[in-house]
């Protein structure tokens, strides 16, 4: 499946339009709304919001995975700074503590593997246990390639879901963690486009520990 700028455009403009008609359908007409119409609009607001959540996942596989850029020797250590902050206010907020050993040069498209720190980070935050988060990120060679992994402190994962988590729109226990469900699907895909692999190791309970393999620079 193949989507471009004005595919997502299509896809976003009947699916705003919804929301904004609603919200104005709303606004207008509550008085003549009885508790049942007012339910099923919002209802309709709701799937639209789903919707809208469902094209901005689309939109990063797109930015991200969508548009590759040239490889180059990178110095993980400093995608690994950059992508601590882009999100420096999700991980004040937190609490986390994020450490790392000192980590090698690889092959890469930078701006894709910053991504996949980056959503590393935020899963772990995201799925933070009752300590605050701790998250230590460390590598090592294998068989020519460098193998990088993140470890948490977090709630862990079931392993009968190590494999779901990482398709697109996947997500565990939905209610609890909103989100389009994009972040993990696209590093994976991310890693595999470098001729690497991405796997997590888990137990509800203990943490997880996210691993991902690229060529060494």
């Amino acid at each position: 499946m193949r989507f471009n700028a004005d595919s997502l455009h299509d896809l976003f403009g009947p699916v705003n339009q919804i929301v904004t008609l609603s919200e104005l359908l709303l606004k207008k007409e509550r008085e003549r709304l009885d508790a049942q119409g007012e339910n099923l609009v919002g209802f309709i607001l709701e799937a639209a919001g789903r919707l809208q959540t469902l094209a901005g996942g689309l939109k990063t596989y797109m930015r991200v995975a969508g548009a590759p850029g040239p490889h180059g020797a990178c110095d993980t250590n400093e995608l690994l700074a950059g992508a601590q902050a882009a999100i420096h206010s999700q991980l004040a907020a937190s609490g986390a503590k994020v450490t790392h050993d000192a980590l090698p040069a690889v092959e890469c498209d930078a701006g894709q593997i910053d991504y996949v720190f980056r959503s590393l980070l935020e899963n772990a935050v995201k799925f933070q246990g009752e300590e605050r988060p701790e998250i230590h990120v460390s590598a090592f060679a294998e068989d020519g390639r460098w193998v990088f992994s993140v470890r948490d402190n977090g709630i862990g994962i079931d392993p009968r879901y190590s494999e779901r988590i990482f398709g697109l729109f996947k997500r565990i226990n939905k209610d609890a963690n909103p989100g389009a469900g994009v972040g993990l699907a696209i590093s994976r895909h991310v890693v595999e486009l470098h001729g690497g692999r991405m796997w997590v190791e888990s137990a509800p309970g203990k943490g997880a520990t996210f691993f991902f393999s690229l060529p060494k620079a």
